[in-house]
């Protein structure tokens, strides 16, 4: 992380930081530590420790535990996860990059867009850069020339500061790609709170002029993951907790039919019923 230390700064006070071998000094708010993989831990332990139990803990477990081997566990969720997400995606933004420029991906989750981003997540997985939290971004003002968030801000209790923070540190000038579902039943990762249409998602970043924006997943998406969910609330007889567990057990047969999105999400009106929408803009 030495290449980006000159854009980092405290998340709570935004004051300059002082490189250590342990991590980074606030005069104001202390060391920022790294672990023991080399990860800059930006927030504090009480919150870390919060985090990892809520990933540790019911369905979440299982799906953390795949994460420890993000090759396997994008492998396993392209092939059964009934959401499509191999169209339209962050990979878009590369024809507006600078090839010195600094990409930033917001609650990148264990994999990476490419070698180039700067991978942020609240949860120390394997392919984070930065443990830090979406509201509180140890980055510089306008430091950032790309950043993507991927369906993340469904997940969060206060997307507006989130969005906020984005365009802080994003140029003017530069580039963001965000997506979120519009469709989809509660999956906690480990919490659920939001849907946007993308209207709702333009109100979200104001200061963005929109390049483009459309589906990410389109409708068969959309039934496939609601029957998944329906089939496993009725199969799970009463059971809160086998219900998400039963889901994801008919997700392994019904996965494999979301490629017929690849005609459906291109039909009139899809983003109506679409599962997952995108904008991507310039900051104004």
């Amino acid at each position: 992380m030495r290449k980006y230390a000159d854009i980092l700064c405290c998340p709570f006070c935004r004051s300059g930081l002082k490189e250590v071998e342990s991590g980074y000094i606030c005069k104001t708010h202390g060391l920022f530590k790294k672990d023991a993989a080399g990860r800059i831990i930006f927030v504090e332990e009480e919150t870390l420790d919060k985090n990892v139990s809520s990933h540790n803990s019911g369905i979440n477990w299982l799906k953390s535990f795949f994460k420890k081997s993000p090759k396997l566990y994008y492998l396993l969720w392209h092939i059964f996860c009934p959401v499509m997400m191999t169209v339209n995606g962050p990979r878009m933004i590369f024809k507006y990059r600078d090839k010195h420029g600094v990409l930033v991906d917001i609650g990148s989750g264990p994999g990476r867009v490419s070698e180039e981003f700067i991978n942020v997540d609240i949860f120390p997985f394997s392919g984070v850069d930065i443990v830090a939290d979406g509201k509180e971004l140890p980055f510089c003002s306008n430091s950032a020339d790309i950043i993507v968030s991927e369906a993340v801000l469904e997940h969060v209790p206060n997307p507006q500061k989130i969005s906020q923070e984005i365009m802080r540190i994003l140029k003017p000038g530069g580039y963001a790609y965000v997506s979120v579902p519009f469709i989809q039943p509660y999956h906690a990762s480990p919490y659920d709170y939001n849907r946007w249409t993308i209207s709702g998602l333009k109100c979200l970043f104001p200061d963005l002029e929109i390049v483009k924006s459309g589906v990410r997943s389109g409708p068969w998406s959309a039934l496939l993951m609601f029957l998944a969910y329906w089939f496993g609330v009725i199969f799970s007889f009463g059971s809160q907790k086998m219900a998400p567990f039963l889901a994801h057990v008919f997700m392994l047969v019904l996965g494999p039919f979301k490629y017929l999105d690849y005609f459906f999400m291109k039909m009139p009106g899809a983003e109506a019923v679409a599962t997952q929408l995108y904008i991507l803009g310039r900051k104004k």
